[in-house]
């Protein structure tokens, strides 16, 4: 083919455009394979019997770690001297959560956040993104770190759970030799966003037990449940589909054949998880955020 047939490269609008029509696809197929599988009466049944009064606990919760989870971010921040008050990193962070949800093919959550901040902090941008980035990875760990300890609870044979419980000081101390080394500049803030992910992600497991509550199925073998929660936000957060919608069904369908469990509950936990998910980060497209961002002294 001569240099005039070679086909143009995309614009970077249309690879977000292209990402975007890829994580769609996955998401469709995804649930696509979550319904063929899915004795769907089933699960209309199951959502239809949901408690109220445990949904608005488990809506609490879901608030509660969003809650914690801006005060993480807002540690790392003020780690590098990016000083915004409490109530404006809370308001830019519920902005960033309906971004993150309801635009994904445009700007991102995270992407506003970096431009609004860089505007506000010249020359900041890069360490803006740092800290983002660094919040994201520490929300990882601890989630890793729940399912650890919750796989070493079950009764699996001895030595699976023992090497669970040995692989979460060997995580701990890898991610905190790591992030000495690529995030060195965050150092101060390791020991108090540490405890931080682990509330946040506390909370949204005591979510998922109030959903299983909700549902009647707090009264049985709750573990194996949580267990597959966690790992469907591990799945949730991968950028495979829009919100997480679609990977997380798909795990918590697997999971629940892997462990023997009720599959409409199982899926019932993730579309109410998502639904509290969507209704908790629509309050972000009423927030308006002003530009004074810096305490005053």
């Amino acid at each position: 083919m001569s240099d005039a047939e070679t086909l143009p490269e995309p614009t970077p609008a249309g690879r977000r455009y292209l990402g975007l029509l890829a994580k769609l696809v996955f998401m469709a197929g995804a649930l696509w394979l979550v319904a063929r599988h899915l004795d769907l009466p089933a699960l209309g049944r199951t959502l239809r019997q949901a408690r109220p009064g445990w949904l608005l606990l488990a809506t609490a919760l879901f608030t509660l770690s969003k809650l914690i989870a801006s005060v993480r971010l807002n540690t790392f921040f003020r780690a590098v001297d990016i000083q915004l008050t409490e109530r404006y990193n809370l308001r830019l962070y519920w902005l960033g959560m309906f971004y993150n949800l309801f635009l994904p093919g445009g700007i991102g959550g995270d992407g506003y956040k970096v431009y609004l901040l860089g505007k506000e902090f010249p020359g900041r941008r890069a360490v803006i993104f740092r800290a983002l980035l660094l919040d994201r990875l520490s929300g990882m760990v601890a989630l890793l770190v729940l399912l650890l300890l919750l796989f070493a609870a079950t009764d699996y044979p001895g030595w699976y759970r023992a090497g669970a419980l040995a692989l979460v000081p060997l995580g701990l101390g890898l991610s905190y030799g790591l992030g000495r080394w690529w995030f060195g500049e965050f150092r101060r803030a390791f020991g108090r966003t540490s405890w931080e992910a682990l509330g946040v992600q506390g909370a949204q497991v005591l979510c998922a037990w109030a959903l299983l509550a909700a549902l009647g199925a707090a009264d049985g073998p709750v573990l194996p449940y949580l267990l597959v929660f966690l790992a469907s936000s591990i799945a949730a957060v991968l950028p495979l589909t829009v919100g997480g919608l679609g990977a997380r069904e798909l795990t918590f369908l697997y999971g629940a054949k892997l462990f023997v469990l009720n599959v409409p509950v199982a899926v019932s936990v993730s579309v109410l998880f998502y639904v509290i998910t969507a209704l908790v980060s629509l309050v972000g497209a009423l927030v308006q955020v002003e530009r004074r961002s810096i305490p005053s002294s």
